[in-house]
């Protein structure tokens, strides 16, 4: 997931389904053979043994291919008589290299879906892995916001969390020193966020408050309104009044009023900095860059070192009322295939290349030592951050990212994530195509901003249609 997947970005929200204790289902895949206890005290019935057959497993995913490989090495090497085959595939259509793939009863034994939750479930190519979810004493050391994303149809466990990459606010700390303005404390506030943007808006000098890749109003409802997703979903609906709306009037002002940096190739940007396409976070006159957290690696380079800016990451603030820590993020989800002939195994290494323990110790030994034929790097900074409550692989991980304190105070604040849309939530992004984005007040967001829709007049209707298309979605996908 990478910034050129536009249609992902603001529009991934998650099916949250809560379940306790152990599994009561019955399932046939489940072999209870005794309770375990896990370190934390909870009870598991105990996962079924690994075969001791010669098998190959076939894997598809978009992360880094030399780290697939190394991967693919350490799991054999601790099941020996498992191979694994990786399925190369393009990014681009990734959904219809799968499709076609299916087609000809190829499909990967264990694989990642991208956007649409809709395509794998409507094509029946997620497998049940409750019973091993369920039975796995590694579950209850999943971040408390991820162990229920990915059930569907009630209490059933398709799909679980493979990678996780937060959102972050990227402050130009050399800008503000500039500016003789004090950077933000690591617990800032939304409203303080806010005033920031205003205050750093300078048009007689060409600066602007902030820049966007991700947006007000996909951290609005999750930081303000304490919501388990985007639109501020509760996990039973959404609710777009109060969070939604607000955020995006917000936005529609600061657009207006020159705080946001003119937008990409237009004349505005042109204007402003010389050059329509041109990003504005590379002009050195930009005091925030909402966006995520790969794109460190970029400003790590020398293009901005040498322009003098000084990136730096913050986590979303915190709301003013908010009783949570929960922050947006992009996450991506996996599962194994409905048809695979070895369901056991396929969960291990679903779990093994996405948040398991044994494969995240794997992952920071490749993000270190990694290398090309030139003898570079492959990694400059770790790939995205653990899944797990782990401490000491938060720790090495830390070990492996600038000496810089913020570093130290972003990862603090990042162990409560919360997925987006579309990946998870049936329905999701058909009422992002035919309403939000192609319905009838046509481009919602752009229109707002325009000044063309209030968004306070339409957001009762909206939140309405999105009620609808998710149990019109529940209806034709599970009954």
């Amino acid at each position: 997931m990478r910034k050129n997947v536009w249609p992902i970005l603001s529009i991934l929200l998650i099916m949250v389904v809560f379940v306790t204790g152990c599994s009561s289902n019955d399932s046939d895949e489940q072999t209870n053979t005794g309770i375990v206890e896990s370190e934390e005290g909870s009870e598991h019935a105990e996962l079924p043994p690994m075969t001791d057959e010669e098998i190959t497993l076939t894997y598809a995913s978009w992360q880094n291919h030399e780290l697939q490989n190394y991967l693919a090495e350490q799991f054999t090497a601790k099941y020996p008589n498992i191979t694994v085959e990786i399925v190369a595939l393009e990014q681009d259509g990734w959904n219809d290299h799968l499709t076609n793939l299916a087609s000809t009863g190829d499909l990967p034994d264990v694989f990642w879906y991208m956007g649409n939750v809709d395509i794998p479930i409507r094509n029946m190519w997620l497998g049940d892995f409750t019973s091993y979810f369920e039975a796995d004493p590694e579950t209850d050391q999943l971040l408390d916001t991820i162990v229920d994303k990915g059930y569907f149809d009630g209490d059933r466990k398709l799909a679980a969390p493979t990678a996780y990459l937060p959102y972050t606010i990227f402050l130009d700390e050399n800008l503000f020193t500039q500016q003789n303005v004090a950077m933000p404390s690591a617990d800032w506030t939304y409203s303080e966020m806010l005033d920031l943007i205003e205050e750093m808006t300078i048009p007689e000098q060409g600066i602007f408050g902030y820049n966007t890749f991700t947006k007000l109003v996909t951290m609005a409802p999750i930081v303000n309104g304490d919501s388990d997703g985007e639109f501020g979903w509760d996990g039973e609906s959404y609710d777009m009044t109060g969070e939604w709306d607000d955020a995006l009037m917000k936005h529609g002002e600061f657009v207006r009023n020159g705080n946001h940096a003119p937008f990409y190739d237009t004349d505005e940007a042109e204007a402003a900095f010389g050059d329509r396409e041109l990003w504005a976070a590379s002009t050195g006159r930009i005091a925030m860059q909402f966006d995520a957290w790969w794109t460190v690696d970029l400003f790590g380079t020398d293009e901005f070192v040498d322009k003098g800016i000084k990136w730096v990451p913050y986590v979303v603030p915190k709301g003013d009322n908010a009783q949570t820590e929960n922050k947006p993020a992009f996450i991506d989800f996996g599962s194994i295939s409905a048809a695979t002939d070895h369901p056991r195994e396929a969960y291990e290494l679903l779990k093994f290349f996405g948040w398991g323990r044994d494969g995240w110790e794997a992952k920071l030994e490749a993000f270190q030592t990694l290398t090309r034929e030139d003898g570079e790097l492959v990694f400059n900074h770790p790939d995205g951050l653990p899944l797990v409550k782990d401490e000491d692989l938060w720790e090495e991980l830390r070990t492996l990212l600038p000496d810089l304190d913020y570093y130290d105070e972003f990862l603090a604040r990042s162990k409560y994530p919360i997925p987006l849309g579309g990946a998870a939530m049936p329905g999701f992004q058909t009422y992002l195509d035919e309403v939000y984005f192609g319905g009838e007040y046509g481009d919602v967001e752009a229109a707002v901003i325009s000044g063309e829709v209030n968004a306070y007049d339409i957001s009762s209707d909206l939140t309405e249609l999105i009620n609808q298309y998710y149990d019109q979605a529940l209806n034709e996908l599970f009954y």
